[in-house]
């Protein structure tokens, strides 16, 4: 009965609107719904004529959940298209260190927003895709190397392209500015350079003269309390005290058999030696000087006879040549005359081997 009463009401409608023909609905919308088991037929007349489902300005036709406009535009749309870089495109050869800009240039037909991704093979380390913009930024390393990978583009469709890229990277020549000092011999390692100085010369660049560089022994920092010894040492008078410009009377001995120890860290040429002495009751008034590199076996430093050089001190300031550089790791200073006690404030000068 429901049924035939919404066929008498629809008959009643058609019977209204019908007007040569054409059926207007004015109600703010309309449905059609089949019986259980129905069938909805739309169907033209036999004379080639058409079926037009017309939506309103704005509007769209929808197959369950899909959007039907949607589908013909993405089946309609076309992949995007590398414009510039070729298959097996070239990025260029860039020297290690040098800064990378490149804008991969993709266009998409429907002018669509494209998102990029490599998806094969790898950047170079220090070099990356924005994968929004498009540009390809960083650091190229410093290496001998070529790079390749495949970067695709992609539309808002999901289609895409894909195109191959190659990049090469040169090591940059660090000693090609000569950054050696002083006849200093360059030596180009990844990255960076090394300088392999003449026997005079040290630093990084050797840039200071050894004989004036000091080793540190006044600076804690460089030279920490544990890398300060010594043998017989009197009362409170440490060891630590036995730095340059340190203030008291620095490191005190027993007796001549006492020696102060300086650990220089590695193994290092020593150029040059100073020693401060005090105002006071106690103070040297010369030493000696032996070397050790590996803290076990210690030898002296000879004069140019050949016997033990001696190193005249006082109350005062003094500063000496070595008679020639020698290799330590290990200087020990021996008092061999002093006023009371013997009194030590030492430096050492000379140049680190790397």
């Amino acid at each position: 009965m429901e049924f035939l009463r919404q066929v008498s009401v629809l008959l009643f409608i058609v019977g209204i609107f019908c007007d040569d023909g054409v059926l207007d609905i004015e109600f703010p919308s309309l449905s059609v719904n089949a019986p259980q088991n129905g069938d909805i037929i739309l169907q033209s007349g036999y004379n080639l004529k058409d079926v037009y489902i017309r939506p309103g300005p704005g509007g769209t036709v929808l197959f369950g959940n899909e959007d039907i406009f949607k589908l013909i535009e993405v089946a309609k749309s076309l992949p995007p298209v590398w414009s510039k870089h070729a298959h097996m495109g070239f990025f260029g050869t860039f020297t290690g260190e040098q800064r990378i800009n490149i804008k991969l240039e993709a266009e998409d037909p429907e002018r669509t927003r494209l998102h990029f991704e490599v998806v094969s093979g790898d950047l170079p380390k220090g070099v990356t895709l924005n994968n929004a913009t498009g540009y390809v930024t960083g650091i190229a390393p410093d290496v001998d190397d070529i790079f390749k990978f495949t970067i695709r583009a992609i539309d808002e469709h999901g289609k895409y392209a894909d195109a191959i890229f190659k990049m090469e990277t040169v090591a940059k020549d660090h000693c090609a500015t000569n950054p050696c000092l002083h006849e200093g011999t360059c030596i180009d390692t990844r990255g960076w350079f090394n300088c392999s100085c003449t026997d005079r010369y040290g630093g990084p660049r050797c840039e200071f003269t050894c004989a004036s560089q000091s080793l540190g022994v006044s600076d804690k920092h460089k030279i920490p309390d544990a890398q300060m010894s010594g043998y017989l040492t009197y009362s409170t008078y440490l060891e630590s005290n036995g730095r340059y410009g340190s203030s008291g009377y620095g490191w005190v001995g027993s007796n001549a058999n006492s020696w102060l120890q300086v650990d220089l860290g590695n193994l290092t040429k020593v150029y040059a030696v100073r020693n401060q002495g005090y105002s006071s009751s106690y103070y040297s008034t010369g030493y000696t000087l032996s070397i050790s590199i590996d803290g076990t076996t210690f030898l002296p430093v000879n004069n140019t006879n050949g016997g033990k050089h001696t190193f005249h001190a006082s109350t005062g300031n003094y500063q000496y040549s070595l008679p020639k550089p020698v290799d330590a790791r290990f200087v020990r200073f021996h008092p061999t005359s002093y006023h009371t006690k013997p009194q030590l404030k030492v430096e050492l000068y000379g140049c680190h081997y790397k």
